[in-house]
């Protein structure tokens, strides 16, 4: 349990570094109840993927990754030298390029 000081024992210099980290600490925990990001925000930060995510998603490899970015295939955004995808974009390439095929004999024994 913190003990609380009494201002008035303390020396004047003290007292107003701890006014001042009194201070400090009301804009923090401000700053921490505010909301940085919106809901809109937060929901397409968890709908990136980075580069390891869409190459397991698609099984193909880095080469093929870095070639499908380099023809605009798959739009992405660069944040330092990470790479993102939405997943919006990954599940339109993979619905866009489905292809089904019909098994020969389905069926027969």
């Amino acid at each position: 349990m913190e003990k609380e000081i009494s201002f008035n024992t303390l020396p004047d210099a003290v007292r107003e570094i701890l006014e001042q980290i009194q201070v400090l600490n009301r804009r923090f925990d401000n700053l921490m109840k505010s909301r940085f990001f919106d809901e809109d925000e937060v929901a397409s930060l968890t709908n990136c993927l980075d580069n390891q995510d869409v190459m397991q998603t698609l099984h193909i490899s880095s080469r093929t990754l870095q070639t499908l970015r380099s023809n605009g295939t798959i739009p992405f955004s660069r944040i330092g030298k990470k790479l993102y995808y939405r997943r919006s974009d990954i599940q339109k390439i993979l619905s866009d390029n489905f292809i089904m095929y019909k098994l020969r004999n389905y069926g027969n024994k």
